[in-house]
């Protein structure tokens, strides 16, 4: 298909309108392929009116998938033996990765596995125990510092986006982590960002012995990893839709409003895979990483958005993920503070069925190559290609664009090729495209950054929701 038929939009704004608008990203698969039945043995996965059928592997959803980086960013293949940070390609995230863990604590290497930190951030109403190079504060601001990977926007991540990384099929002792990509994990707690709402001298914090949650005192010392990119799990992105069901513009995924009643785990499986509710039949029950997202961190007793969510009982909720650890248990999260439990399956909880999730349409742009940054010399030609993957937005109509920053200002790509100033190009359908090339040259010295954009309100103007991917090119003499 030629690219006048194709219709190509791209759009560009100041990185500061980025900022304005709720990031978003779907929610990644638990890792979970194997089966189980109420008493831990293995079984083949139920089919659609069997049994069990809905427990967590017989669903993939947004599988896990992550690449590694080199100290600039740049993508390596996956036997790659040397790299220093990973990108989920799922949620976007960019992960600082551990080195030296050997048992022997050295702080003037802030990757060096064996380090721990006390929890410290002077902005939190209680920010917690100060330390001498010794606290996460103190951590974070020596990766930024240096720039560490070209970058100086690292953070501490909240606690969703920590339990975002662990995989439920490796069982205790773990580390309950796919070490093919983070190696050197201590099997232990490490810090997120986030405050304890019920009691602030504490703060979250994930387990990677066996993949729990749970929250400690910020005056312990205890393992980090930093984070950079756009922070998920905002409890803001709801839509009632009016018809007993709630949508999470974050995620992608449409709740039951309702809390249906107290069950046991087959029971609650049977339940959701057999509702009919807002004209849909698909529902099913949450994984562990799906109910998580619900949780609203800066609440408790419940630990949600009950102007969305009325009803909800600030009690425990059935998953549909099996404890690799104990199998004839599964996983339930509870709503009076957010933490996570493993329960034995004849035990009963309460159920909020889920239904959709899959990864909203994705733009991928790539400059040489690569994703970026990449730094060539001014002689150099510059092979910008992009692609997008339709998902689950597919066929319907979006704003689409394309534009560039340079030295000289910005430029949108329209029927007349690159010209001045952004402008959308044309409203189009979404479809899947494979990667096409957007431009092929030569560019005079200075810093550009591309972008591709397709946004799901075709009115013209940029607003949310919208997807979009950025390379960055450092031209030097």
């Amino acid at each position: 298909m030629k690219r006048k038929e194709l219709t190509w939009i791209f759009g560009c704004f100041a990185l500061l309108f980025f900022t304005a608008i709720a990031w978003t990203a779907p929610v990644p698969d638990t890792g979970q392929t194997t089966c189980y039945d109420v008493a831990g043995n293995v079984i083949t996965c139920p089919s659609p009116g069997q049994p069990l059928y809905g427990q967590d592997a017989n669903y993939t959803i947004n599988p896990m998938s992550f690449t590694k980086l080199d100290g600039t960013g740049n993508a390596l293949q996956d036997f790659a033996t040397s790299w220093v940070m990973v990108r989920d390609n799922v949620t976007g995230l960019i992960w600082e990765m551990k080195t030296n863990k050997d048992g022997n604590k050295d702080y003037s290497n802030p990757h060096d596995a064996d380090n721990v930190y006390t929890w410290y951030d002077p902005t939190d109403p209680n920010p917690g125990t100060p330390g001498d190079g010794t606290d996460t504060k103190d951590f974070i601001d020596t990766l930024n510092g240096a720039h560490f990977g070209g970058y100086s926007d690292w953070r501490l991540p909240t606690v969703n986006e920590l339990a975002s990384i662990v995989n439920y099929s490796i069982s205790s002792p773990g580390p309950t982590i796919d070490t093919g990509y983070f190696p050197n994990t201590q099997a232990s707690f490490y810090w997120s960002s986030t405050t304890y709402a019920l009691n602030m001298s504490s703060a979250w914090g994930v387990f990677f012995d066996y993949g729990g949650d749970s929250n400690n005192f910020k005056y312990y010392s205890l393992h980090v990893r930093a984070v950079r990119g756009g922070q998920a799990g905002s409890s803001n992105n709801y839509t009632d839709n009016g018809d007993g069901t709630v949508t999470d513009t974050s995620t992608g995924l449409v709740w039951q409003q309702a809390t249906a009643n107290s069950r046991s785990w087959e029971e609650a499986l049977s339940y959701c895979a057999t509702l009919n509710l807002g004209n849909n039949t698909d529902w099913r029950l949450p994984t562990i990483r799906e109910l998580r997202s619900l949780v609203d961190y800066n609440r408790y007793n419940p630990a949600i958005n009950m102007v969305y969510f009325t009803g909800t009982l600030s009690s425990y909720y059935w998953t549909s993920t099996t404890d690799a650890y104990s199998k004839y248990g599964a996983w339930s999260i509870g709503l009076y503070n957010g933490d996570d439990s493993k329960d034995f399956k004849d035990d009963s909880h309460n159920v909020r069925a889920v239904r959709g999730g899959q990864a909203n349409s994705t733009p991928s742009i790539k400059a040489n190559g690569q994703n970026g940054p990449i730094t060539v010399s001014s002689g150099t030609p510059v092979s910008i290609t992009a692609g997008l993957a339709s998902g689950n937005e597919n066929g319907k109509l979006a704003d689409w664009w394309l534009a560039y920053s340079s030295p000289a200002g910005w430029y949108s790509l329209n029927s007349n090729g690159w010209t001045p100033g952004i402008n959308l190009l044309a409203q189009y359908p979404l479809f899947s495209i494979s990667p096409v090339a957007i431009y092929s040259s030569t560019l005079p010295v200075g810093d550009y950054a591309f972008y591709f954009l397709v946004d799901m309100s075709p009115n013209g103007i940029v607003d949310s929701p919208y997807y979009y991917d950025v390379v960055q090119v450092h031209v030097v003499n």
